[in-house]
């Protein structure tokens, strides 16, 4: 099959994980700005419906379209929640965002408890991989799309103290490159994102912006090449080391 230069969909719907605040959020917005219906996925009811009505707000005012906005509750680890976000998105999604993780603890490996051990695997490497593997037939039968995985920096640059979270990261840039093999021969985009801090939280006092992170990776949705490795450092130049 021929690789178009642009992404041009057909259908135009984003599944965006962890979508109810943050980054997610903003990914999720930065597409439905762009006329692509949005999936929703969070554990916050009230937070996700927040979210749903602001874009449903905003696109109706400045884009004058009414987007189609679903949204899926529940803990990605969980394998009905997996189910769940298939079905909905069965015969209209284009894009997949697996975005969801949780942060690392920054701990010495000898501190680490099980529990906290299992919940970064799980939730940073076993569930964007059992999701993609849920939905990745629906874009190779249709013929185009793309898998975004928001990593991080540490999986470029190994660190102290984050040995199991790089050893997430690090395993889900494995996952990505080896699946854009044979995705690439089906039209599929698997997109790799490697962002610096992110103003996330209020406690973070600098960082990229999320609404500049969500445009980058849309624009390297629509017009990257398939073997993108979107790399967003907003640290100052005597702070990058990655290799």
């Amino acid at each position: 099959m021929s690789h178009l230069g642009v992404m041009q969909d057909i259908n135009k719907c984003a599944l965006v994980t962890a979508s109810s605040k943050g980054l997610g959020k903003s990914i999720a917005y930065k597409f439905a700005m762009n006329d692509y219906d949005v999936i929703l996925h969070g554990r916050d009811e009230p937070k996700i419906k927040e979210t749903k009505d602001e874009i449903e707000l905003d696109s109706a005012l400045y884009r004058n379209r009414n987007i189609d906005i679903k949204y899926v509750l529940g803990d990605l680890r969980l394998d009905d929640v997996i189910e769940n976000l298939y079905d909905v998105s069965k015969g209209q999604i284009s894009v997949l965002v697996n975005n969801a993780a949780i942060p690392c603890y920054g701990l010495p490996l000898d501190e680490m408890s099980d529990d906290q051990m299992w919940d970064s695997l799980e939730t940073n490497l076993v569930a964007p991989i059992k999701l993609t593997r849920k939905i990745y037939p629906l874009l190779k039968e249709q013929g185009y799309g793309s898998i975004i995985n928001i990593n991080s920096i540490v999986g470029k640059e190994p660190k102290k103290f984050r040995s199991v979270h790089s050893a997430t990261k690090w395993g889900l840039k494995g996952f990505s490159k080896s699946l854009r093999i044979e995705a690439e021969e089906h039209n599929v985009k698997v997109i790799n994102v490697y962002p610096t801090q992110i103003k996330t939280v209020k406690e973070h006092t600098f960082g990229l912006e999320p609404h500049d992170v969500a445009e980058h990776i849309y624009n390297e949705h629509i017009t990257g090449d398939f073997k993108s490795e979107l790399i967003i450092d907003g640290r100052p130049e005597e702070f990058r080391a990655w290799v």
